[in-house]
């Protein structure tokens, strides 16, 4: 099977695939009832039919899966395959010349270098290193105006009379609040009691919910596989499940919405909600079957 990918710039990646499916004595329709793969996308992939092969993403899904299945290197395949069907050249690596570019600097360039900054250290040694600052001439100076001086004595008035201010003020404040408790009417203990009891009966109600709310646990889908078939699990455009799985393969799914599966073999597929199996896909429904109906999804 090495000897084939070894080979490929002799023959196309489909007659690679199709000469190691003749190698295996398997035939095309076999192929595709292994791989739940339609026998018209096979026939198209091996002939390089790219006008005839399903878009670039399910393409590729489908290449990877049939050279998994031959025994080749699928992510080489299909690599190679995608570089076929977009006209893609690996990028060069080397010059025209073969010959590898030094990215270092010249020893010129480095004598010049040292050179230029010798140069600019002599100049700036003899140079004279006048000020250019001139004097500031008392004649030019902005006249300031002289500094008020308050005596230290109206410095005490006025801090003696901030005081008394600030002591009549609080005097003041005191003497309103006492004459509001004078005027309160007396507290009914009785209404402060049955105040006191509902306040107590809305917390342990509320703490009742909270209970109920973490008890609460959103169900959870699974998919058991009991024999081969083709699974695609997206989510918009994003790709969580794309391939042929096998027998025994067990996949969560995520409680999301927006899920969207598609099943080739629904005989093959078993689902379960919460240990508990459901239908999902048919024969007749096992396309872009929407998952939101299925799993409760949290807001």
């Amino acid at each position: 099977m090495e000897d084939l990918i070894e080979n490929e710039e002799v023959q196309t990646i489909g007659e690679m695939l199709r000469n190691a499916r003749v190698k295996q004595n398997k035939t095309i329709d076999e192929a595709a009832d292994e791989l739940c793969i339609r026998k018209f996308y096979l026939n198209a992939i091996e002939n390089m039919d790219f006008a005839n092969t399903p878009p670039m993403p399910y393409c590729l899904g489908f290449v990877r899966s049939y050279a998994k299945l031959l025994g080749l290197n699928s992510d080489r395949i299909a690599a190679s395959y995608k570089q076929a069907m977009t006209g893609e050249d690996e990028p060069k690596q080397q010059s025209i010349s073969g010959e590898r570019v030094s990215s270092y600097p010249r020893l010129k360039h480095v004598i010049s270098g040292i050179l230029g900054l010798a140069l600019l250290a002599v100049a700036w040694s003899v140079l004279p290193t006048t000020s250019k600052f001139e004097d500031i001439s008392e004649e030019n100076t902005a006249v300031l105006p002289k500094p008020v001086i308050v005596a230290e004595e109206d410095e005490k008035k006025v801090e003696e009379k901030a005081v008394n201010k600030e002591e009549k003020e609080e005097k003041e404040v005191k003497d309103e609040e006492k004459s509001e408790e004078k005027t309160k009417p007396a507290v009914d203990e009785k209404q402060v009691n049955e105040d006191k009891k509902e306040e107590k009966t809305e917390a342990d109600e509320n703490k009742k919910e909270e209970k109920k709310v973490e008890k609460a646990v959103l169900p959870q889908m699974k998919i058991e596989l009991t024999g081969p078939s083709w699974l695609e699990l997206r989510q918009g455009k994003k790709v969580l499940l794309n391939g042929v799985y096998n027998k025994g393969y067990k996949y969560s799914v995520p409680s999301e919405k927006g899920l969207i599966i598609t099943v080739g073999r629904p005989r093959n597929v078993r689902f379960y909600l919460d240990d508990k199996p459901i239908t999902v896909a048919t024969n007749i429904k096992r396309k872009n079957i929407s998952l939101d109906t299925y799993i409760k999804t949290q807001d």
